[in-house]
């Protein structure tokens, strides 16, 4: 059933669920603006045992917003339905998921995040795993093997029409009552079977011996250099002497560890500096140049195409 979502919804969901919501400083600062509608549609939750709980929101978004898990020991694997949304791990770059595609997701000591742009429906389904709160018994006992054998990773699965008009048409039927607890838990099911045979994931997550360990350890050095410091005038040339390689494999390799462009890699750094900066008051010129960019203009135009909203509306 369809209904409106407040700041006060948004702030009891979090707390439910472990999320810290960032919603527009204008919002949060306000009062009056609390009981304000931020957002319309629906979430259904379904457990299918005790700290394995099946998602299916359907929601449109009013208003940009980020938010980051609090939970650092989980696991989830996700089919987004409708929309597109940007996540990842809190210390790397984001990457852009849209419809049809899987994300699946095991991390340690280290928090997600999700980026959801304003004027977008976005409907996906979840199977969220919590270690912390997960019992023993002859469900969980086929399921923790399969999710023990994961390495903490991010990857997106490549698009999969056929099963998603498969989850639609189920999700159809599951609005019936009488049957939508049983539809519900074998999409759980179906969306656990396919941790271990998700196609397209990245090399990170095939652990593919094409990168030495020396080139993990290099590759990693900088991208945690390129994420302190977001600002400097990052080259290709600068950043194949940072770690010995030549330009062409240091961008085949950088590609082939993180699933992305070293210099995406860059600009995502440098566009989530701005956006803090942004939500401290700071000027849009001055933001730009405090996150490495010599003209506001192309600031700009980045951060719209990256958030869906100027930079001065933000």
């Amino acid at each position: 059933m369809t209904r409106t979502f407040t700041y006060a919804d948004f702030v009891q969901y979090g707390e439910l669920h472990g999320i810290t919501h960032y919603l527009p400083e204008a919002i949060v600062q306000d009062p009056s603006r609390h009981q304000e509608t931020l957002a319309y549609g629906q979430v259904r939750e379904h457990t299918l045992c005790q700290g394995v709980t099946l998602l299916h929101t359907d929601m449109h978004f009013l208003v940009p917003y980020h938010a980051q898990s609090r939970v650092q020991e989980a696991y989830s694997f996700a089919m987004l339905l409708n929309g597109q949304l940007r996540i990842g791990r809190e210390r790397s770059p984001l990457q852009t998921v849209g419809p049809a595609c899987g994300i699946n997701t095991s991390y340690h000591n280290e928090r997600m995040q999700t980026h959801y742009l304003p004027g977008m429906r976005l409907a996906a389904l979840d199977v969220l795993v919590d270690q912390t709160q997960i019992e023993q018994n002859a469900y969980t006992e086929r399921l923790l093997p399969i999710l023990d054998a994961a390495p903490p990773t991010f990857a997106v699965a490549e698009q999969d029409d056929a099963f998603l008009e498969h989850v639609r048409l189920q999700l159809q039927m599951a609005q019936d009552d009488s049957v939508g607890s049983l539809i519900y838990e074998a999409l759980g099911l179906q969306l656990l079977a396919r941790v271990r045979a998700t196609p397209g994931a990245p090399a990170e997550w095939q652990n593919s011996d094409r990168l030495s360990r020396q080139d993990h350890d290099l590759l990693g050095a900088l991208r945690e250099y390129i994420r302190r410091e977001p600002w400097q005038p990052h080259t290709i040339r600068s950043m194949s002497q940072f770690t010995g390689m030549g330009e062409s494999a240091l961008r085949k390799k950088f590609q082939l560890k993180f699933n992305t462009s070293i210099m995406a890699c860059v600009k995502d750094y440098r566009l989530q500096l701005a956006q803090r900066y942004l939500e401290q008051g700071e000027s849009v010129e001055k933001v730009a140049l405090l996150a490495g960019y010599r003209h506001s203009s192309n600031f700009s135009t980045a951060f719209k195409k990256r958030f869906g909203v100027n930079p001065r509306r933000w």
